[in-house]
């Protein structure tokens, strides 16, 4: 009976740790996703933003309007790099809280788990 006992919890220590790798994995997927999303969406804002530097210099007439449209160009992609940015950081917070609730979860069915003194 003992060894059906010994069995039986290797058996659900198992599952438990199966399913936390699962659940450790599912978050990890989900950050990285996200997290190359913010990349691509970075590097279209470099290519967005040298196709409107060949457009602005190619109407240019003069150095005043090549600086007007380099200072102009500048301005709006930097705050969209700060957005960006605010998004990236967003998406590490999240994850970092899914992170610290998967640990807590772990340790609660840890705790459940474990015998208790007599």
């Amino acid at each position: 009976m003992q060894n059906n006992e010994l069995i039986q919890q290797w058996i659900e220590l198992n599952k438990s740790a199966m399913e936390a790798i699962k659940e450790l994995g599912e978050i990890n997927t989900s950050a990285m996703t996200r997290l190359t999303q913010r990349q691509m969406d970075m590097v279209g804002l470099y290519m967005e933003g040298g196709a409107k530097q060949l457009e602005a210099l190619g109407g240019a007439k003069n150095v005043q309007d090549v600086v007007a449209a380099q200072s102009s160009l500048f301005i709006e992609l930097n705050e969209k790099l700060m957005n960006n940015a605010r998004q990236t950081v967003e998406v590490l917070t999240d994850v970092k809280s899914e992170l610290a609730a998967w640990v807590e979860k772990g340790m609660e069915k840890t705790a459940a788990k474990m015998p208790k003194p007599k």
